[in-house]
């Protein structure tokens, strides 16, 4: 057993405690006052220079390494979801209706650990370490909020890791591809006003209705037809807002959708042709129709000079067979892509599969982090760091 194997495997007990701890304690995006309160005073103890409330609620520490040297960049969320814990283990949740369903405690955990394996090497150090924990991922915003606040900046980051514990992956696996992994994340609205009447005499009314599912159908074309074949791409309305009673014809239909794809030009286009086709259809339908738009995040692409370091890094410290390459990209999101517009970095998975059981994906009520991936997530972390820096080790 190496040194630092050695050392991560000393603190198993405490990633344990502190990752239950996080578990019971789940709070929503801008509101983790408990949550970043419990990651500062931790970084503080670790030696990290420590400043909180950045972009809200987020904490951001630093390790200045002994040596000059490049600037090493972990990062976590810290906010939960509003979803019924499930589990039935001793340490659920204590909030009614919200709990760490997307494995967020166990990913700061993680990263917190690291964080403390890593100061022990401050006096050799070539570089310095930022954690960086961001709140807020899943209702968004919380990674633009760091990045305005200047949480790139001072020391200026040159490469940024976040560890993410993943379904697709088998259990002790860790899971690196390069390019994209997951998808851009636009949401938009349409809004069809026709004339309002009654549903007895619909020719004297303009009823936005069967306009609107047109509208719908022909959104679908957009894929099919008119964006190329060999490029991932998808568009769903998933609410639609209409009617005030079974007899009458409602002057408006609100629809919400949303648009994912992994390709920067086929997202300006279906952001364009959405608009043209609702404006058409509703046009033949001797109705309107408005349109908002916004951008939530951009895809999540991971730089594949950094994906093949980190691989090779790893497989050496844990063997061929612990990494796993061709798992497939998602049309999910993640924040993660907003720090990867601005330096280079890795989505770097942690496998929480089962092979002997049953899928339980995040987001599930019934989703824990298998506190056997902390170590080895860890590990990673600390490999790949040290190895970044040219620390010996």
């Amino acid at each position: 057993m190496t040194s630092l194997e050695s050392a991560v495997e000393a603190i198993r007990e405490e990633l344990v405690a502190l990752r239950r701890d996080l578990h019971r304690h789940p709070e929503p995006g801008f509101e983790e006052y408990y949550t970043s309160e419990k990651v500062a005073d931790y970084l503080k103890e670790c030696g990290y220079e420590v400043t909180a409330g950045i972009g809200g609620t987020g904490v951001i520490g630093v390790l200045y390494g002994a040596q000059a040297g490049p600037t090493f960049a972990l990062r976590a969320c810290l906010d939960a979801l509003d979803i019924p814990e499930e589990t039935g283990v001793d340490y659920a949740s204590e909030i009614p209706g919200r709990m760490h369903a997307c494995g967020h405690d166990g990913n700061m955990t993680v990263v917190l650990g690291a964080a403390k394996i890593l100061a022990r090497y401050q006096h050799v150090l070539n570089g310095n370490i930022k954690a960086i924990f961001q709140p807020s991922e899943e209702n968004t915003g919380g990674a633009a909020k760091i990045v305005e606040a200047g949480g790139l900046k001072n020391p200026d980051v040159d490469v940024i890791i976040t560890p993410h514990i993943w379904h697709d992956v088998p259990q002790g696996k860790l899971g690196l591809r390069p390019g994209p992994v997951m998808a851009s994340s636009d949401l938009f609205t349409l809004k069809v006003d026709g004339i309002a009447g009654h549903g007895a005499w619909p020719h004297m009314a303009v009823d936005p209705l069967p306009a609107a599912a047109e509208v719908i159908l022909a959104l679908q074309r957009i894929v099919s037809r008119e964006i190329d074949p060999m490029i991932p791409a998808c568009v769903s309305i998933g609410k639609m807002e209409y009617g005030t009673a079974a007899n009458v014809v409602s002057k408006s239909v609100t629809m919400h959708g949303t648009v994912r794809t992994f390709d920067r030009d086929a997202r300006d286009f279906m952001h364009k042709r959405i608009g043209e086709i609702a404006e058409g259809v509703a046009r033949s339908a001797r109705a309107s129709c408005s349109m908002e738009y916004v951008r939530v995040m951009p895809p999540l692409v991971n730089d594949p000079a950094f994906v093949e370091f980190a691989t090779d890094v790893l497989a050496r410290a844990f063997g061929n067979e612990a990494i796993v390459a061709d798992y497939p990209a998602t049309m999910g999101c993640e924040e993660f892509s907003v720090f990867l517009e601005h330096v280079p970095g890795l989505f770097l998975l942690l496998g929480s599969r089962d092979p002997k059981g049953p899928v339980v994906e995040i987001h599930n009520p019934k989703f824990l982090f298998p506190e056997e991936c902390l170590p080895i997530g860890v590990r990673a972390l600390c490999e790949i760091a040290l190895s970044y820096s040219k620390t010996a080790y």
